[in-house]
């Protein structure tokens, strides 16, 4: 057996010349050749112990992250069910789980394995996840859980409210928002796609409980702002306390009969004045800009008539009607406007307690609607003077009250949000920074501008009567959603009502209408944002149903009803629009009424 051998050619003889190009081709062969080797064998070989010590520490850190979320969990129910005592210790437990989590991503080589092919986008996904466990751990819950069981309503030695506990809270606040807003912006920049499904999973997940703490941040911002507005946490300013009355209802609750200006500096707050709608100018209007569609809706009265400011279902315009007609008729132009009504009250008053006013009479949570509402004019029957002084001596022993501090001051927190989320509770200011963090929140007393998160139907009652008829009035609507052709859903909006007055009864002059027995009430259905109107129907006119205007306010459309009723009659009527596909859940606000209104949503069946 043979075997091919290479024969090497005869070597040529070199030139001295020759010889040094190839010893200097040589010289840089191994200059660049071996540092060149060197990156290739850390790459391959380098990369793959990077990817297995990535590996090994990813195991602990997932169990780290996944002992952090009990302890969220533990400290979240902890919190809701003010467990005060308990939070410390899962605080501490939180952190220790944290700081263990993120510390293996402080090693070089994590930062390594982030730019190794296959391993690199699940490094930058825990870490993201793991610095954002930590940094919400560290200046979040750590300082809340110190402040929780200490925050309280208290008074300093020169009788003003004691305000750092309200800023320790705000800058927390602010805090959590810039660390939830980036991580936001960090979770979104992980390419999913390139991790492996449990990272992948991890990231959906954390992305879903940073959404959900973004969602509560707005609201929290608002009452601490609107808390601080109040208390003149930022300097000195005025506050308009206007207090509604729902027997005369308006769209935002009802007419803003009785006001109290407060002025407020650092925690000290005073009554300065408290006047009525007998001292305003009932007959000149007040100049404000806003749309041809506002008038055609709501008539001039909304510009000359006290009681009509209220008319829109838009909280700054009835602000800035207020502080129009006390620059005009007072002087005096008021930085914040507050507004809220005896339905507000008697859910506070569950939290503080019974108040007793100078004449003996009590208010109760069970009482105090009744009281201001309706029983105050058939003691008070041409109302006028006496009644003024009543209502203005309930609103300032209920201020009292509420600014003593002598309750539990996270009941009145939930009360505070069960009244706002209701429509009883509205704020407006003329401190930008301040109305930034009111905007969007339910304080704002506005309609959503979109869509998103919810689309928002809004259903509204107003007394043409001149009347306090409203503690008669039994009001519900049902909303069917067709979203049969999902590019294309349909909101059927039916509105019913009913006047029930015992037979028996004999009203005062002051609660009945200025025409005996003939009951007017206005209804106004606003569709969804962008939508259209595609029907209205009335089929129940009772004593009489007028339709329209029909218009496009607030980015909505919007329909009118005038309905003449007699006591016993119903009416019904129906507006139908068109909506937005890929809109968000419905929601139905309506006007705070004495009887509350029932709210029914069905789902149309699809042939």
């Amino acid at each position: 057996m043979t075997s091919t051998e290479f024969v090497l050619p005869p070597a040529r003889p070199e030139r001295p010349s020759e010889h040094r190009r190839r010893k200097r081709r040589r010289r840089i062969f191994h200059t660049i050749f071996w540092p060149l080797l060197a990156i290739v064998l850390l790459v391959v070989v380098g990369g793959g112990l990077v990817a297995w010590w990535f590996a090994s520490n990813a195991f602990d850190v997932r169990d780290d992250l996944e002992a952090a979320r009990v302890e969220v969990v533990a400290f979240q129910k902890a919190a809701d069910e003010r467990r005060f005592a308990d939070m410390p210790a899962i605080a501490d437990r939180l952190s220790a789980a944290a700081e263990s989590a993120v510390e293996p991503t402080t090693n070089p080589l994590w930062g390594v394995a982030e730019a190794v092919p296959g391993v690199g986008e699940n490094a930058r996904a825990v870490r993201i996840i793991a610095e954002g466990v930590d940094d919400v751990a560290t200046e979040v819950v750590q300082p809340a859980t110190g402040l929780l069981d200490s925050f309280a309503i208290t008074r300093l030695d020169d009788g003003s409210l004691d305000l750092e506990p309200l800023r320790a809270a705000t800058t927390i606040a602010a805090d959590a928002q810039g660390i939830l807003d980036g991580l936001e912006t960090d979770l979104a920049g992980v390419d999913t796609d390139a991790t492996i499904s449990q990272v992948g999973d991890a990231v959906t997940e954390f992305r879903g409980v940073v959404d959900e703490a973004q969602g509560a941040i707005p609201g929290i911002n608002a009452a601490l702002a609107g808390a601080g507005a109040m208390l003149g946490i930022d300097g000195p300013q005025t506050v308009l306390l206007a207090f509604e009355n729902n027997a005369e209802a308006a769209p935002l609750g009802g007419g803003p009969a009785a006001q109290t200006l407060l002025s407020v500096d650092d925690g000290t707050v005073k009554i300065d004045r408290q006047v009525s709608s007998t001292e305003l100018d009932n007959q000149a209007p007040v100049r404000v800009d806003l749309p041809a569609s506002a008038e055609q809706l709501y008539n001039d009265i909304l510009f000359t008539e006290i009681n009509a400011s209220t008319s829109r279902p838009d909280f700054p315009t009835g602000a800035e009607i207020l502080r129009a007609r006390w620059e005009r008729d007072q002087g005096l132009t008021p930085d914040t406007i507050v507004m809220t009504d005896p339905i507000a009250v008697s859910r506070i008053l569950e939290v503080t307690g019974p108040v007793t006013l100078p004449g003996g009479d009590v208010l109760t949570s069970e009482n105090v609607v009744s009281k201001l509402l309706n029983e105050i004019y058939f003691r008070y029957p041409e109302g006028g003077a006496e009644s003024d002084a009543y209502f203005a001596s309930a609103s300032a022993a209920m201020f009292d009250k509420m600014i003593s501090g002598d309750y539990d001051v996270w009941e009145m927190a939930q009360a505070l949000i069960d009244v706002t989320n209701a429509g009883s509770l509205m704020m407006w200011t003329s401190d930008e920074s301040t109305q930034a963090l009111i905007d969007g929140a339910r304080l704002d007393g506005r309609l959503p501008a979109t869509n998103d998160g919810a689309t928002v139907l809004g259903v509204y009652f107003r007394d043409r009567s001149i009347s306090k008829i409203d503690t008669y009035l039994r009001t519900a609507t049902q909303v069917t959603v067709d979203r049969c052709d999902p590019d294309a859903p349909t909101y059927t909006v039916e509105v019913r009502l009913r006047m029930d007055i015992p037979t028996d009864l004999v009203l005062p002059e002051y609660v009945d209408a200025r025409e005996p027995g003939s009951y007017r009430t206005e209804v106004f259905v606003y569709g969804p944002v962008a939508g259209s109107t595609t029907a209205v129907a009335v089929p129940e006119g009772a004593n009489g149903t007028v339709t329209g205007p029909s218009v496009m306010d607030l980015g909505r459309p919007a329909e009118k009803f005038t309905i003449d009723m007699v006591n016993g009659q119903r009416a019904v009527v129906t507006a139908t629009f068109a909506g937005e596909p890929d809109a968000g859940p419905l929601e139905v606000r309506t006007t705070p009424m004495i009887n509350r209104t029932a709210v029914e949503v069905v789902e149309a069946t699809c042939g």
